[in-house]
């Protein structure tokens, strides 16, 4: 198809494709003639997700988290259970009205709610006149009395005037708007909205839980999930916009939508923080139970063991032993060698020490001495630890010294008297020797001392030797502890560091507050006619053109070529009643013209000039228009000067048979009389109004005629079809079979055999004609039988058969003859040029 086809397509049912968008658009416009007003409102709220404060200097920027959160936010905003709330919240708001407000509702939509709404619902709405007395009797109180009605000298002051830090009390923002109006308690709305939850959670049948969940257009969670939320941009905005045919619900309903979603998210954030906290603070509590058990552990071991300071303790212990140790080992020193050396100076003084050494003043004394020392030395030596009485150790020393001084004195008597037995002075010996004994005295008391004192070091030592390996076992076990409650403890901070960053980045702002709608929407009527109307022209185009693409019928000589697999002859017009301007003798005959010129084409004889051509007419049906066809090709024939002999079969009532020109029911042939005029139907009403063609056949036209109405008797002849038919090989064989009367040698003979499909044929008769033509109607389909048909006759033929297409619209005709010879406006020829590219088209060289 192309455009000049698509147009002439269009032009054809342009009535319908006028007239269906109006029609619809007529429709559309007539129902919606009384819209449904929708009022829209919007609010803005400020999140801080992504470019907010947080407490956490290290916090990292995540494209992922933002996004998550921004998602939570949105679902927490489309959620059944904040759609619920905002429900409840705004049904216990309109309930509690005692007349409609538009700030809030609309005088139809509060008619409607307190006409469905049972006296057991109202019955939940809390509207004490007793609270307000009681808040009027409290503002008369003294100040003293107004917070436990206690005299204010009898108040419990706290002590303690820390408070928690928060954020939201640094949020100092007043509501944008006010979902409560001043007539309505704050503490009467809150129970009303707890009775009405607590009975829309007591049965799915209830009418709070029906109105929420069925198709309410205020109250219904399906209304409220109309909310549209949705991100600005890459931004920190969430901008909220709901539809409704109430203004005051519309603005009402985003107000609770907004306090809703804002709190809900709150405690969504807050509450996974809070139970992490709660996980630390239990741990935490563990953890220092735990460290308290091993520090008493310890202070019951440091009491036990009297230590103070182990480490210090344990190290003067130590350094006190070693000094113990190294005085002992010089004392043992000490003493050996005085030992020694008083054996030596006895060994010099000879029978004179053992006089002197008899004798029992000095002996007496040297004893007396030694205890002295060495209880000088015991004291001395115990220093703090057994302590001894200053005075009396004074007086030891002095009298230490008075008894060294009367030794003295009595041996410097002795020594006058004798020498030594080397000839020393005695004198000098004793001195020396008294000295030794005085110091031997003193180192053996000492020594004594001081291994009473190692003893007792060494229990001392062997109790702190194990001590320190229990000490350190506890201390070992409170450092674990103690590390483990530090460890919890900086969780613990951190996840109170956590719980403020949520309630910091929790804290969500309506910075644009929902306005009341003072306008409803434009609505969409004009735009609903207009795609009523272009739908309407969009299915009526797509129907005419599936149509016509998924048309069977042969229609024109290229498409029937295709689908017969024959070459065509011709084609011959449907004769309609009106044909307009144009001049359509002229275009029949021309065609006419043309079938006779590729006749004479394809039967031209080179031998036996002075036989007649033979031309056989069949098709596979009746009302195939063979009868008109042949009949006006033998009387163009005979119009240029050529005999011709039209033989055609006879039915049995013995009458030519007259086969209809187009198929259509509407107009059968004549079979009685040429000069008989069908009586003419009326054009249809309804293809009047939709501006199609009248499709009437003019049986008044004379190339309808029946072809005696034409032709001569000698010219036109019926034969029977009887046993001598099938026998006959030539056309004098059905002339002496039928005993018909022609006049001379005709220079064309045309043989119309009856259907193929449905009757036998003389087969030698179709093997020498010159050729066969096959007669279709254009607006048949083709079917399989029919080409079964057709190929039997072919295989009998010499000549391949050609098709001569019957009764083809006028349009298909422009194919063989071009442009039509009609009177046409300079619009449509203009038109036509510019659809063509013809431009210069009638240019004159």
């Amino acid at each position: 198809m192309n455009i000049i086809d698509a147009i002439r397509l269009i032009r054809k049912h342009l009535v319908l494709l006028i007239a269906t968008p109006v029609i619809l658009a007529s429709m559309v416009a007539y129902l919606t003639k009384n819209p449904t007003l929708v009022y829209s409102s919007e609010t803005t709220l400020y999140t801080g997700i992504a470019s907010g404060s947080s407490i956490e200097m290290d916090k990292a920027f995540s494209f992922y988290a933002n996004n998550t959160a921004f998602d939570n936010l949105i679902n927490i905003i489309k959620s059944r259970e904040t759609q619920q709330e905002v429900a409840i919240r705004m049904l216990a708001q309109h309930l509690m009205l005692q007349k409609y407000d538009p700030r809030y509702i609309s005088s139809s939509s509060f008619n409607d709610l307190r006409r469905i709404t049972p006296k057991y619902v109202q019955s939940l709405v809390v509207n004490s006149s007793s609270h307000k007395g009681k808040s009027e009797a409290a503002k008369a109180q003294p100040v003293g009395d107004q917070s436990s009605g206690k005299p204010e000298s009898q108040k419990i002051e706290n002590p303690d005037n820390t408070e928690a830090f928060s954020f939201s009390k640094l949020d100092t923002t007043a509501k944008a708007v006010s979902t409560l109006p001043a007539t309505i308690d704050r503490e009467d709305y809150e129970q009303t909205v707890k009775n009405l939850q607590n009975y829309m959670a007591s049965s799915d049948t209830n009418f709070v839980y029906r109105l929420l969940y069925f198709d309410d257009p205020h109250y219904s969670v399906k209304a409220l999930s109309t909310v549209n939320a949705q991100r600005i941009g890459s931004s920190d905005l969430i901008k909220l916009k709901f539809d409704s045919d109430d203004p005051g619900i519309c603005q009402q309903t985003l107000a609770f939508l907004t306090e809703a979603c804002i709190k809900n998210y709150k405690f969504t954030k807050e509450n996974r923080s809070d139970a992490v906290v709660k996980y630390f603070e239990f741990q935490l509590k563990q953890s220092a139970a735990k460290l308290k058990i091993g520090e008493d552990k310890l202070l019951k071991f440091n009491e036990d063991n009297n230590i103070i300071n182990y480490y210090e303790q344990s190290k003067a212990v130590a350094n006190v032993k070693e000094n113990l140790d190294n005085q002992y080992n010089d004392k043992r020193i000490k003493l050996a060698g005085t030992k020694a050396a008083i054996e030596r100076i006895e060994s010099k003084l000879g029978n004179q020490k053992n006089v002197q050494l008899k004798s029992s003043s000095i002996v007496g004394k040297r004893d007396r001495l030694s205890a002295i020392n060495s209880k000088i030395a015991t004291a001395e030596i115990m220093g703090n630890a057994n302590p001894v009485n200053e005075e009396q150790l004074i007086k030891l020393k002095i009298e230490a010294e008075t008894i060294k001084d009367e030794i003295r004195k009595s041996v410097n008597e002795l020594y006058g008297f004798s020498n030594s037995t080397e000839g020393l002075p005695i004198s000098n010996l004793l001195i020396e020797w008294i000295n030794n004994v005085i110091v031997y005295e003193d180192t053996k008391a000492g020594i004594e001392v001081l291994k009473d004192r190692i003893n007792e070091f060494q229990k001392q030592y062997s109790i702190y030797a194990p001590a320190g390996a229990n000490l350190k076992r506890i201390e070992r076990e409170i450092s674990v502890s103690e590390q483990e409650f530090l460890e919890i403890l900086h969780g613990l901070n951190l996840a109170k560091l956590k719980v403020q960053d949520a309630e910091l980045s929790s804290t969500i702002k309506a910075t644009d507050p929902p306005f009341y709608p003072l306008s409803p929407n434009p609505t969409k009527r004009k735009f609903l006619i207009i795609v009523a109307g272009m739908v309407g022209f969009i299915i009526v185009l797509t129907s005419i053109l599936v149509l016509e693409y998924f048309d069977d019928t042969l229609r024109n000589a290229e498409k029937a070529a295709k689908i017969l697999h024959l070459k065509p002859i011709g084609i011959f017009p449907k004769i309609f009643l009106k044909v307009g301007s144009l001049n359509f003798s002229l275009v029949t005959n021309r065609l006419l013209e043309l079938i006779i010129l590729q006749i004479d084409l394809l039967t031209n004889k080179t031998e036996e000039t002075n036989k007649p051509r033979t031309i056989l007419f069949f098709s596979s049906l009746n009302n195939e228009g063979n009868t008109v066809s042949a009949g006006n090709i033998a009387w163009k024939i005979k119009q240029q000067g050529k005999k011709v002999l039209y033989l055609n079969y006879l039915a049995d009532s013995m009458q030519p048979k007259e086969n209809n020109q187009s198929g259509d029911p509407d107009s059968e042939g004549d079979t009685a009389s040429s000069s008989r005029i069908p009586s003419r139907k009326p054009f249809r009403f309804v293809r009047r109004i939709l501006g199609y063609p009248d499709n009437r056949v003019d049986h008044s036209s004379p190339f309808l005629l029946n072809p005696e109405a034409n032709l001569e008797s000698g010219e036109y002849s019926g034969y029977h079809i009887n046993p001598g038919y099938f026998s006959a090989q030539e056309y004098t064989d059905l002339i002496e079979n039928n005993q018909l009367a022609t006049r001379s040698k005709p220079d064309f003979v045309l043989i119309e055999l009856p259907p193929i499909l449905y009757n036998s044929y003389p087969t030698h008769l179709v093997a020498l004609a010159d050729l066969a033509i096959i007669v279709c109607r254009a607006n048949r389909v083709w079917s399989a039988a029919d080409q079964k048909a057709l190929n039997i006759l072919m295989k009998i033929t010499t000549q391949e058969p050609v098709f001569l297409l019957n009764g083809v619209e006028i349009e298909v005709i422009e194919s063989v003859l071009g442009d039509l010879p009609k009177k046409r406006s300079w619009l449509r020829k203009t038109i036509k040029s510019i659809v063509r590219f013809q431009f210069n088209s009638k240019q004159e060289f």
